[in-house]
Order: C-alpha cells, then sequence, then structure tokens
C-alpha cells in the first residue's frame, strides 16, 4: 500500500507571461512553516518538498501543490564481490 502524502498548507500559483517565461509563486504562512519544517526535517536537518502540478486549478486558483519528499535511499549492500560473481 502506497503512503499517503503530507502536504504543506500553502498557496502555489503559475504564472505565464507574455513572452513565454514562467514562474511559480508560492504563499505560505510563516507560523504553518516553521511548524512544518520542525516536524517533518530529516535526521540531517533538510526539509524535502515536491512541488506538483495539479490536474486541475483549486479553489483559489492554485495550480500546483507541496508535499514532503519522503523518499530514502536504502542502505548499500556491503557483501564484498568475488569472482564467482562475475559472468565471465
Amino acid at each position: 500500500m502506497a503512503e499517503s502524502k503530507i502536504f504543506l498548507k500553502c498557496s502555489a500559483k503559475e504564472k505565464q507571461f507574455s513572452n513565454g517565461g514562467r514562474v511559480l509563486n508560492i504563499g505560505v504562512k510563516v507560523a504553518d512553516l516553521l511548524a512544518f519544517a520542525e516536524t517533518h526535517a530529516n535526521e540531517r536537518g533538510y526539509l524535502n518538498l515536491t512541488v506538483a502540478s495539479r490536474r486541475e486549478a483549486g479553489q483559489y486558483g492554485d495550480t500546483h501543490s507541496v508535499s514532503l519528499d519522503t523518499w530514502e535511499a536504502k542502505p548499500k549492500d556491503s557483501t564484498p564481490i568475488t569472482a564467482a560473481d562475475i559472468p565471465f
């Protein structure tokens, strides 16, 4: 079963300019951001976020959502390679 996403409460809207340029404006209440960061920072103190486009604009025109990136690298296998492991 897939993990449920943890979303940051914010406003994220893409703006496109007449020259073809684009920006993504994100608005978040400082108190909410600090609480989110304190709760979800990893062991090294980083807060990894994913910004994804929404299928449809939200009630207030939001075009993107911001969620916590919970991906973690799996530990490497420390088993040494032997001559029997080489296929030739």
